[in-house]
């Protein structure tokens, strides 16, 4: 072979080798931004959800509470009134 045409050999293949070495950088560089993208989404949308269930779970423990609250109160008035009923009655005398 001629030294010209290997020489020119040597440099297309050098041209080509790098055209794809920028290719592929920029299919990476693409698909990281992507995928970065799409993380970021994600994990916007599950802290959407864990603050949804959080709100939730507040207010099914907030009525909770309150209906707790409430039979014990009965129960206190309950035991009140049957402490008052038998403090007023008299026993019956023995037979």
């Amino acid at each position: 072979m001629r030294p010209h045409v290997t020489v020119a050999l040597a440099a297309i293949l050098s041209i080509a080798a790098s055209a794809i070495a920028q290719d592929v950088t920029s299919a990476v560089d693409k698909t990281a931004k992507d995928t970065s993208h799409v993380t970021a989404k994600g994990a916007k949308d599950v802290a959407h959800g864990t603050e949804a269930g959080v709100k939730k779970t507040a207010k099914g423990t907030g009525h909770t509470v309150k209906a707790t609250g409430h039979g014990v109160k009965r129960g206190i008035k309950g035991v009140g009134h049957g402490l008052k009923k038998v403090s007023t009655t008299t026993p019956d005398a023995p037979k």
